[in-house]
């Protein structure tokens, strides 16, 4: 979403994308609403048809949400690989409503601060193992309902850089999960976080990926609610160097100053969002 100032300038922080990006497929339940609101001729409509067209969209969204596993995504040794740790994070009580979810891959689930670092906006971490988009599909209806956020933070996409899955795929299934959870949580808001431009990247010459996976995720952003997240400046140097400092030996994951620089530009956008005085509960780790 493109929105004004200050709260802009804390969002966008790198520079903007090529002039001619490759837009996303266009769908009407993700980017119908664009900012600021463009008036559009409706194309004459017979009530009867319109009436059936939604009848079989409520039939098909409730037919997914009942679904104990998202036909989209089917069952791998990947997948099994994480059933007790999604158990364990399904089974954890439930938060109170409007809180912040933060969801995705192992930056989320390593920031074993964030709770501190975050407080006092109640925060619940679902993030899992070194998970990729289709495991957030598979995993869906377990993590992502029950926390009936205000927020969700999704960090994903970069292991699936590391098992050359095509940018393409990456921002399809990216766009499948924000419509299930529009479905799931009506009223949330959605920060998509770029995908790290960490020294591991650059070695193994996955740079390029990367940052057509940020393209994608910020063309995700037209939609009012949906909001990009560029940590990478805060983790670089004037140059676009990435600062030592910041990643552990695996030059992947993020140390403890690391994740200070991410707080440091996570945070603002989240008090933006779910504003402080409606935020007094202590963030809750699962």
């Amino acid at each position: 979403m493109t929105i004004p100032s200050p709260l802009r300038t804390v969002i966008w922080s790198s520079p903007p994308p090529s002039p001619n990006p490759r837009p996303p497929p266009q769908s009407a339940a993700l980017l119908s609403s664009a900012w600021p609101p463009c008036a559009a001729a409706a194309a004459p409509e017979f009530a009867p048809v319109r009436r059936f067209g939604r009848l079989l969209s409520l039939l098909a969204l409730g037919w997914l949400l009942a679904s104990p596993a998202l036909p989209a995504a089917e069952a791998t040794p990947r997948t099994e690989k994480y059933a007790a740790e999604i158990d364990r994070l399904a089974a954890a009580p439930a938060p109170a409503p409007g809180g912040i979810l933060l969801i995705g891959s192992s930056i989320f689930r390593k920031w074993t601060t964030f709770a501190a670092d975050l407080a006092p906006l109640p925060v619940t971490n679902r993030a899992f193992g070194g998970s990729q988009t289709p495991e957030q599909l598979f995993f869906f209806n377990q993590l992502v309902p029950s926390s009936r956020a205000g927020v969700v933070v999704w960090y994903c996409g970069s292991n699936d850089v590391n098992a050359k899955r095509p940018p393409e795929e990456v921002l399809a299934n990216t766009r499948e999960w924000l419509a299930l959870t529009r479905a799931a949580l009506p009223d949330v808001r959605v920060v998509l976080m770029s995908v790290i431009r960490a020294p591991q990247k650059r070695a193994d010459g996955k740079l390029a990926p990367v940052e057509a996976i940020n393209r994608g995720l910020l063309a995700l952003s037209e939609a009012d609610d949906v909001d990009y997240l560029d940590v990478n400046p805060a983790l670089e140097d004037a140059a676009g160097e990435p600062l030592p400092d910041c990643y552990v030996a695996d030059q992947l994951h993020l140390t403890p100053e690391g994740y200070q620089r991410l707080t440091s530009v996570l945070r603002p956008v989240l008090e933006k969002l779910r504003p402080a005085p409606g935020a007094k509960g202590a963030a809750q780790a699962e």
